[in-house]
């Protein structure tokens, strides 16, 4: 059986809001936000390291080697285009630019391209989660499925999520691993959620040791799926993760097709790793953060009408226990992550799906002050 994965669910997106021409929304021409930098390929990652410094991951736009690859909707063979043109990128507090490394890009046609998804700091150290891996008869592709560090020597491989995949694959279906969302413990290791295996991960990028945390439950569908056997059901698909001071974990749930309005949510889970919901009645979430006034924030990547997609109903959320969430900053183009400075200036990337050279890095100023509670 198949899964709904971030990278899946990309590509539904993809096909019914491109069709043939890819397009995007440029906000630089609204009021509001700063548009902190701009020309990015597919941005999925933001961070702000200790230094005050910005780093973007984006997606890419594959390469010239041609390569077989599962669709990304259908899970058929099919040539893709491969290249290492998904970057990473250390902008300063004047907006410039600086490409500090690269990582594998997979183009499959009509808008579905994979490649970096989401940076951390272990103690002081950049970290990048880069694209999916399946099980295939070739071997896995360095750099897919993985966590690498980021320095001046460029980009490391630490750990490969795919072998904890191929060793025990704990839901019993597809053998995937798209590790994305992740977030620093106290004691140096990674939280990683893995949007393919519906699982969260405790990651050693020492010693490269991968741990199960908790599996995620499929949700509820009003749909068969006929990935699962025709049950009325579909993928969590986590996201992202965050820590609060007593050590539980919340994670974010994209949630599958057909992405329901409502149908996601944020889990909590203890260190003992006991799943249990934290807040619902919210749709499509691909990033969660804690800002400096001791909130938590969320985006929405967008909502799915009767007629496809909506291209402008992206939004940050404040998140709050129960259904009590509310929206912050709403008409946003495709976000795919958010992240605060000391000041509580949120930095989100937009047009996560558009053209080449359309992705955005927008800043709101004191979105998130300490001190301005809710």
């Amino acid at each position: 059986m198949k899964r709904q994965t971030f990278t899946r669910i990309i590509a539904i997106v993809a096909a019914s809001v491109l069709g043939c021409t890819l397009t995007s929304v440029d906000v630089s021409a609204q009021d509001g936000p700063e548009v902190f930098a701009s020309g990015f390929n597919g941005p999925m990652g933001v961070m702000v390291a200790s230094d005050g410094s910005i780093w973007v991951v984006d997606s890419g736009v594959g390469g010239e080697e041609e390569m077989m690859y599962p669709d990304f909707t259908t899970y058929e063979l099919k040539a893709v285009k491969f290249g290492h043109t998904s970057r990473i990128i250390r902008i300063d507090e004047d907006g410039n630019q600086m490409e500090v490394g690269i990582l594998p890009s997979i183009d499959a046609g009509g808008g579905e391209i994979v490649g970096g998804a989401r940076l951390a700091a272990v103690d002081g150290t950049v970290m990048v989660s880069t694209g999916p891996w399946v099980a295939l008869e070739s071997d896995r592709v360095p750099l897919m499925s993985s966590i690498a560090s980021v320095s001046d020597d460029g980009v490391k491989e630490l750990v490969d999520t795919f072998e904890i995949e191929v060793e025990s694959n704990p839901d019993g279906r597809f053998v995937e691993s798209n590790p994305f969302g992740m977030t620093a413990t106290p004691d140096g290791k990674l939280l990683v959620a893995d949007a393919a295996a519906n699982t969260l991960l405790r990651v050693d990028p020492s010693s490269g040791d991968v741990e199960v945390v908790a599996l995620f439950d499929d949700l509820t569908s009003p749909i068969p799926n006929p990935h699962h056997d025709n049950k009325m059901e579909t993928d969590a698909v986590p996201t992202a993760v965050v820590l609060d001071d007593g050590g539980n974990a919340y994670v974010s749930f994209l949630s599958g097709f057909p992405f329901v309005p409502g149908s996601a949510k944020v889990v909590k889970v203890d260190p003992k790793g006991k799943v249990s919901d934290y807040a619902t009645g919210l749709t499509m979430l691909v990033d969660l953060q804690r800002g400096p006034d001791g909130n938590m924030y969320a985006v929405s990547f967008g909502r799915f009408t009767e007629q496809g997609p909506d291209p402008a109903s992206g939004a940050v959320l404040r998140v709050s226990q129960g259904d009590g969430s509310t929206e912050v900053v709403t008409g946003l183009p495709f976000p795919t992550s958010i992240a605060f400075n000391e000041a509580g200036d949120a930095f989100v990337t937009t047009n996560g799906l558009g053209a080449p050279g359309s992705g955005q890095l927008l800043r709101y100023e004191g979105l998130a002050k300490a001190g301005s509670g809710e």
